[in-house]
């Protein structure tokens, strides 16, 4: 089974979901950081222009400010290897929040550049819809 890496993806995300869905993940307010990553626009772009695996019409304040309206924030995002939310890119790319240092390499070693397209079968399909 194709098995999907998250970034930007938390416990507070899926909380209106089935009880205990995605307890595996981060909780938001413990995944601010002091760390400086310089790079952090860039990482926000690629996220933002790699290809959507899953479009779903919503619009979620945000989780942080809780002001700010996301349009299709539930929507999914993937380069093949990674996974993650529209409203992820949201916070990393607007809030101090902690990026993986496996995913940082990840994308810097692809230059910034994510591909055009994902695997299209079965497989990552039902990898795609643990997320949502």
């Amino acid at each position: 089974m194709t098995e999907l890496k998250t970034v930007g993806m938390y416990r507070e995300m899926y909380a209106d979901r089935r009880k205990g869905r995605h307890d595996e993940l981060p909780s938001l307010a413990e995944s601010f950081t002091d760390r400086v990553i310089e790079d952090r626009a860039e990482i926000a772009a690629y996220m933002r222009s790699a290809p959507g695996v899953f479009d779903v019409l919503d619009v979620l304040t945000d989780l942080v400010g809780g002001t700010e309206r996301i349009m299709s924030a539930s929507s999914l995002i993937s380069d093949g290897e990674w996974i993650w939310r529209v409203d992820s890119v949201h916070y990393l790319a607007n809030y101090g929040l902690d990026i993986p240092e496996e995913f940082l390499r990840h994308v810097r070693g692809r230059k910034y550049t994510p591909p055009t397209e994902v695997d299209d079968s079965d497989e990552f399909d039902s990898a795609v819809l643990q997320y949502f």
